[in-house]
C-alpha cells in the first residue's frame, strides 16, 4: 500500500505540467465567449383596424412587444400600466391565442377600452406563431426590444409598477449591444 502511494505520487509529479502552452491557450480561447443577444424575430400582420403592421415600422427605434390573450382578465392591469408609460407608437399588442373564438382583434380592443374606461390607441394583432417563436408561454409576456432589434429584457407576469416600467423603458431606449463588449446602457441613443 505504501509502495503504491509512492509510485502514484512520483507519477503525479513527473506528469505534472504535461499540458503544453498551446493546449492551455486553446482552452482559454474556448472559455472566452463573445456576448450574445437575441434578435427579435421578423413579423408582420393586420391589426384590429385592418392596418398592415410589421417589424419595419420599428426599424431604428425601441419598442415593447406585449403578448397576451383576449381571455386573460388579469393581463389588463398590466397592459394598462404599460400603456400609461410606453410612448405612442412604441407598443404593439400581440395575441398568442390560436383558437378561432378569440381571433377577433377588434372585439378584444373594444373590450379592453371598455374595461379600462378610456381610449386605447395601440395595435392589437393576432400572431400566435410569433408568440411561439419568442416562447411566450405564460402571459402577460412583455419583450423590450432595443433600437437595433435586440431583445433587451423580458418581463413575464403581472406588472403594474409604473416607475419600474419607466426605468425599464429608459434602459432599453438607451441600450446598445456590441457583439464584442455586450450591453451598454450609459450611451444615449
Amino acid at each position: 500500500m505504501n509502495t503504491r502511494t509512492t509510485v502514484l505520487l512520483c507519477l503525479t509529479l513527473i506528469l505534472a505540467g504535461c499540458v503544453s502552452e498551446e493546449t492551455v491557450s486553446e482552452l482559454q480561447e474556448e472559455e472566452v465567449e463573445s456576448p450574445v443577444a437575441v434578435v427579435f424575430p421578423a413579423w408582420d400582420g393586420m391589426d384590429h383596424t385592418n392596418t398592415s403592421r410589421s417589424i419595419n415600422q420599428f426599424e431604428n427605434t425601441s419598442y415593447l412587444a406585449y403578448f397576451s390573450a383576449p381571455w386573460c382578465a388579469h393581463c389588463e392591469s398590466t397592459l394598462d400600466a404599460y400603456d400609461l408609460v410606453i410612448p405612442e407608437e412604441k407598443l404593439v399588442v400581440f395575441s398568442r391565442e390560436s383558437r378561432e373564438e378569440y381571433a377577433n382583434m377588434s372585439e378584444w380592443h373594444n373590450t379592453t377600452e371598455q374595461n379600462l374606461n378610456r381610449t386605447f390607441n395601440r395595435p392589437f394583432i393576432l400572431h400566435p406563431d410569433l408568440a411561439m417563436e419568442v416562447e411566450a408561454k405564460s402571459i402577460p409576456h412583455a419583450v423590450f426590444v432595443n433600437h437595433q432589434g435586440y431583445v433587451y429584457h423580458v418581463e413575464i407576469g403581472k406588472e403594474t409598477n409604473q416607475t419600474y416600467i419607466a426605468d425599464l423603458w429608459n434602459s432599453v431606449s438607451n441600450a446598445i449591444f456590441s457583439p464584442e463588449t455586450g450591453w451598454n446602457t450609459t450611451t444615449a441613443v
